[in-house]
């Protein structure tokens, strides 16, 4: 089955390896049967299948990217009929691109990487993908599968989120990190690629990836140069202090929001970004330069803005750039506010001020939203 080409397979044993790769679409299925209250003989017995067919589906050792397309929509149907919502659906399908992406890096070494080939390369990833992807490695479960998980109320000894195993684990990390260092810097796709292969190597939380994730950081603030200009280098810092930020370094994300959020060009980019990441802009982008060619007039900024109020949490690693987009948001976009959605962000942004934990400059911006709040009700 052909799901969301993004560049020619140029090997037959590159493709067949990548095409066998169904761990993440596989265990995201058992979520949804298990969801359904169905046993795997019962769910088999259901689609008119053998369960050693489900059992290969939902370990990986099938992949359903091996199946035919018209084999896959009769599972989708089925799957409707049985009453699972579009949102796992939705999940089914791109956890299949989750698993070709996952296949490729596994099947490709590091120094023989086809950057133009490359998944990273082809398209700007969203939230619901990067989710998946990091599932193996965070164990943290996608937030539209999560509350599913909890509830299947498993017991025993299984599996709680997809795996892969060390060596694996090891070489995927190793082929992201060849792979940002050796994206071509002078062509747009190249510095996607530069900025996604970085990001999601950050999933890695060894002490090594840490010390690389700050050089690289480092590396690319003095090839961007000067501050306050957007550019394909600041979409990679941008992408950088986040990960930085989530490994514990949470000053690198406070100096990107005083030095490189300065310019409205930029402060444009970052909400653009955030309209994306989150599904409010349905177009798929090609390139990292959507963040300054979209006009903001193409989201509302609504779901943005219930996402980062329910972020205003002093554990957040990134609660100076919730607070600082959740500022720019509300001045931009006052229209995005209603009643119920005030309500909710003033509380929000009171206890995170009680709390006592935020920066200087983050308290700042929690104040002036608030103050902002008032003046609007």
């Amino acid at each position: 089955m052909t799901v969301h080409g993004a560049g020619t397979l140029t090997t037959r044993r590159g493709n067949a390896e990548r095409g066998r790769e169904g761990r993440i679409s596989g265990y995201v299925l058992k979520v949804i049967r298990e969801s359904a209250g169905l046993t795997q003989e019962r769910f088999a017995e259901r689609l008119g299948l053998d369960v050693t067919t489900i059992q290969g589906w939902e370990s990986g050792r099938r992949s359903l990217m091996a199946v035919s397309t018209g084999t896959y929509l009769s599972l989708r149907h089925w799957l409707l009929r049985l009453g699972v919502r579009s949102r796992l659906l939705a999940q089914l399908d791109m956890a299949l691109e989750a698993d070709r992406f996952v296949g490729y890096v596994l099947s490709t070494e590091p120094g023989k990487v086809e950057a133009e080939d490359h998944p990273l390369a082809s398209w700007v990833i969203k939230r619901p993908f990067t989710d998946l992807v990091a599932w193996p490695f965070t164990k943290t479960a996608p937030s539209a599968v999560a509350g599913v998980v909890r509830g299947t109320g498993r017991r025993g000894p299984v599996a709680t989120a997809p795996s892969l195993l060390p060596d694996e684990r090891a070489h995927f990390f190793e082929h992201l990190k060849a792979v940002a260092e050796g994206a071509d810097t002078d062509r747009v796709d190249g510095m996607l690629l530069r900025r996604q292969a970085h990001y999601v190597a950050s999933f890695d939380d060894t002490s090594d990836t840490a010390d690389w994730l700050t050089a690289m950081q480092r590396a690319e603030e003095r090839r961007m140069g000067r501050a306050g200009e957007w550019t394909p280098s600041w979409a990679v810092v941008r992408s950088g202090a986040h990960s930085l930020a989530r490994l514990g370094d949470r000053e690198g994300l406070q100096h990107f929001i005083r030095v490189h959020l300065a310019d409205e060009i930029c402060e444009m980019a970052n909400l653009n970004y955030w309209a994306y990441w989150l599904g409010e802009v349905g177009e798929p982008q090609l390139a990292d330069t959507f963040m300054v060619e979209l006009n903001p007039d193409v989201w509302r900024g609504t779901e943005l803005l219930r996402h980062l109020a329910d972020k205003l949490d002093s554990a957040n690693p990134y609660l100076d750039v919730v607070a600082h987009t959740l500022w720019a948001l509300v001045m931009l976009r006052p229209s995005a506010l209603d009643t119920q959605s005030m309500d909710a962000l003033r509380d929000a942004a009171v206890r995170t001020l009680d709390e006592a934990t935020a920066s200087p400059q983050s308290k700042r911006e929690l104040e002036a939203v608030i103050y902002a709040l008032c003046m609007i009700h």
